[in-house]
C-alpha cells in the first residue's frame, strides 16, 4: 500500500494511507509525494486519489469568499501587545525607579566617603582620590545590574497562530532598561492560559541574542499550541551578563 506525505506549507507530514488523507481534509491544491515520484506534486494529479474530490471541497486559502475557512482560533489572534495574567505585566516603570534609587544611594554613598576621607588616600587606603569617585560609582552601578539580569530585561510583543493552529508565531522584543550592564541569551518562560485565566503549563526557551543598555531587541518565536489556549504569557526568567 502507497504511503503519502503532505506539505502543510511549514513541515511536511506523514506517511499517511488514503484514509489518513480523507480524515487531513486535503484539497487539490495539496502537495503530495510518494516513493516513486522525482517530485511533489498535487493531490489532484494522483489518480488513487480523485475519489476525494468528488464532492465539493473548501476553497483554497486566500479565496474571496462570503466566509472565509477558519485557521486561527478568534480568542487567541492578536493585534496589539501580548495579554497577560495581573503578575505577568511589564515590570519597566518599577524597575527604572529601583534603578534611580540605587543611583541616589550610590551617589550619595560615595560623596559622603569621599568628603569624610578629604579627597585623598588616607593612611589606611581605604578612601578614593578624588578622580576616581565617578569611575567608583559607575563600577558599583555595573556590579549590581550585572548581578541581577531579570530586574533590568523585560519582554513585550504579539503573536498569532499558524494556517494549521499547530503552532503559535511569536514577534517579540526583549528590553533592557540596565543603565551600563549588557547581557545575553536571554531565558524567556512562555506561560499558556485557559480562557478562565488557569495556568495550564509552562516552557522555557533561550534567546540568543546580546542585549546592551537602553536597547531593544526584536525576536520570533515558533511555539507548541496546545487544546484549551486562550491566551500566552511571557516572561524573561534568566539572562548571563557580558
Amino acid at each position: 500500500m502507497k504511503k503519502y506525505y503532505l506539505y502543510n506549507g511549514t513541515d511536511i507530514q506523514g506517511p499517511f494511507d488514503i484514509e489518513d488523507l480523507k480524515a487531513k481534509n486535503i484539497t487539490k491544491e495539496t502537495s503530495i509525494w510518494y516513493e516513486g515520484l522525482s517530485e511533489w506534486t498535487t493531490a489532484e494529479k494522483i489518480d488513487d486519489l480523485k475519489d476525494l474530490f468528488k464532492s465539493s471541497t473548501p476553497p483554497p486559502f486566500g479565496a474571496k469568499t462570503t466566509t472565509p475557512p477558519p485557521f486561527q482560533k478568534p480568542p487567541i489572534q492578536q493585534t496589539t501587545s501580548i495579554p497577560q495574567p495581573t503578575k505577568k505585566k511589564s515590570k519597566v516603570g518599577r524597575n527604572i525607579l529601583i534603578v534611580m534609587i540605587l543611583l541616589v544611594l550610590v551617589v550619595g554613598g560615595l560623596f559622603v566617603a569621599f568628603k569624610n576621607s578629604g579627597g585623598g588616600y588616607g593612611t589606611g587606603g581605604d578612601t578614593y582620590q578624588e578622580g576616581d569617585t565617578y569611575q567608583e560609582k559607575v563600577r558599583s552601578v555595573e556590579e549590581i545590574e550585572r548581578s541581577q539580569p531579570t530586574k533590568f530585561l523585560t519582554v513585550d510583543g504579539t503573536y498569532h497562530e499558524n494556517f494549521w493552529g499547530d503552532k503559535i508565531i511569536v514577534d517579540g522584543v526583549i528590553i533592557n532598561t540596565a543603565t551600563v550592564a549588557s547581557y545575553k541569551d536571554a531565558v524567556v518562560e512562555v506561560t499558556y492560559y485557559s480562557k478562565t485565566g488557569t495556568k495550564l503549563r509552562s516552557k522555557e526557551y533561550t534567546i540568543y541574542e546580546n542585549f546592551p543598555p537602553h536597547s531593544k531587541v526584536k525576536f520570533e518565536l515558533k511555539i507548541n499550541n496546545y487544546k484549551d489556549v486562550n491566551s500566552i504569557g511571557l516572561e524573561v526568567i534568566d539572562a548571563t551578563a557580558n
